[in-house]
């Protein structure tokens, strides 16, 4: 039964991938694409005991040893020796304080068992010290440990009123706009296109570029001065024109929600752990030949003499499938329904990418997560 339900569970997995990999660009804003600068994220990390497990907690003494020092810090003493195993569990909780977070305010942490807990669902974290890089103790947090129904040693404590973190003293967030008025936008994700694409759809905005108006007004042939400029693939420098400075704070929001044509790279992530296979972008295959253990797939563009097909029937042999694809390129979409109906599991495809990739005939980038 098991085996049975993993497969409906890849098949799925598939059909999920196929329809991802259409298309290279969608719409979206620019809020979507960048980070401001002087405005990064805070990554924090602490070390903390889970309780209230139903016997799912860690067997070694680890988590013992640091719940005797938690109570010793309030003044609490007791028997280590008549604590029973398996009710706790030693764990590595990580967070990111989002920008612009005040003092008192809140934000959700995730937790990970470090020392061998079944599973950490039904568990409490006590009040655990969060640092930064610099060991200061930034925030605290406490809470119900949710977890997924996948990995059960493995979760997060959202920032409801009674638990997550909360922040405890002020960061001091570098400046966004700089003396000369200027505000940089960092690129998640380094991408020529992206970076053009942004400062060409800020320059062309009315509310954003004033001298878009003053061109139509005075009629100039030349085009309009622009106030945004593509520095390099990862970075986009904004000029804030003088009468908006006074209020910067809605000019950087208009920013955000600019639209733009997001350029998708071509990506395939994967993550064993998961048993996960995910693809953006237009990936593309050339002709190639694959052996599997004991499945051969062949990839091959398509000629005039002799049509598109998939190859998948009764007939074929279940260990050799052959791919057709129109131009140069085969069709993932074809590649990928035919490797999920020839009972291909997730780790097998995965070896496909690679091999492929490795022989230069996979235009796209994997992601092992």
């Amino acid at each position: 039964m098991m085996r049975t339900r993993g497969r409906e569970w890849i098949a799925l997995a598939l059909a999920i991938l196929g329809t991802l990999a259409i298309g290279g660009a969608e719409a979206g804003t620019i809020r979507d694409l960048v980070d401001i600068h002087g405005a990064p994220p805070i990554a924090l990390h602490g070390t903390g005991i889970v309780t209230g497990l139903a016997n799912t907690g860690d067997s070694k003494a680890a988590a013992q040893d640091l719940l005797r020092q938690y109570m010793r810090n309030i003044n609490f003493d007791f028997d280590q020796a008549s604590l029973a195993t398996g009710n706790i569990a030693l764990v590595q909780v990580t967070a990111e304080v989002p920008p612009f977070l005040r003092p008192g305010q809140r934000f959700p942490v995730s937790v990970t068992s470090t020392n061998g807990a079944k599973s950490l669902a039904g568990g409490e974290l006590l009040s655990c010290d969060l640092y930064n890089g610099e060991r200061e103790v930034m925030a605290k947090v406490t809470g119900q440990v949710k977890v997924s129904g996948a990995i059960l040693t493995r979760g997060r404590i959202h920032d409801g009123q009674n638990s997550g973190a909360t922040l405890m003293v002020p960061y001091p967030f570098g400046r966004v706009m700089n003396e000369k008025g200027w505000i940089r936008l960092n690129l998640k994700r380094a991408n020529w296109a992206d970076a053009a694409g942004i400062a060409r759809q800020i320059n062309q905005s009315p509310a954003l570029n004033p001298y878009l108006q003053e061109a139509t007004m005075f009629a100039e042939a030349e085009a309009p001065r622009p106030v945004a400029f593509a520095k390099d693939a990862g970075q986009v420098v904004v000029v804030i024109p003088g009468q908006f400075r006074t209020t910067a704070a809605r000019y950087i929001s208009n920013i955000m929600e600019v639209p733009v044509s997001v350029d998708r790279p071509a990506m395939i992530v994967v993550n064993r752990g998961r048993n996960s296979i995910v693809v953006t972008g237009d990936v593309q295959v050339n002709n190639a030949t694959i052996s599997i253990q004991d499945k051969t797939v062949t990839i091959r563009p398509e000629t005039p003499e002799e049509p598109a097909a998939y190859t998948l029937d009764d007939a074929t042999p279940r260990s050799v499938v052959e791919i057709d694809g129109p131009g140069t390129y085969a069709d993932l979409q074809g590649l990928i329904d035919t490797m999920n109906a020839m009972g291909m599991n997730t780790e097998q495809v995965i070896t496909v990418f690679e091999e492929l990739q490795a022989a230069g005939a996979l235009r796209a980038e994997i992601v092992n997560q």
